[in-house]
């Protein structure tokens, strides 16, 4: 349930394009009830959950991956020097990967939010 109430948070933080009608955050949870029913708290879950499986995945696949190879690039004497850096490298290159394999999820899910009938 902690899960959903973070999607709501963020539909909320998404629709306060509307000042007037969204005073605050716990206001906006009111209006979103009021509005949408218990319906509106779910909505944007699909491509939340497809999109952060996605990045997971990448994530921790290709950290993997990117660590055998930056070790490899450097040699083993140099690997073990400098395994810290190596480290980086391999997350910060995986973090790129999967925060692309994030976007498109990401942007579904806040026009399913924001935008009345696209889903």
């Amino acid at each position: 349930m902690l899960v959903y109430c973070f999607i709501s948070y963020d539909f909320i933080t998404c629709a306060r394009i509307d000042p007037f009608k969204y005073k605050s955050i716990t206001s906006g949870f009111g209006v979103l009830l009021r509005e949408q029913g218990l319906r509106g708290l779910f909505k944007g879950w699909v491509p939340t959950l497809l999109g952060y499986s996605a990045q997971g995945a990448c994530k921790f696949g290709f950290y993997e991956f990117f660590k055998k190879y930056y070790s490899d690039v450097a040699g083993p004497e140099y690997a073990a020097k400098y395994k810290t850096l190596i480290y980086l490298a391999g997350s910060a290159s995986a973090e790129v990967i999967a925060d692309v394999a994030l976007c498109p999820m990401e942007a579904v899910k806040v026009r399913v939010q924001t935008q009345p009938g696209f889903a």
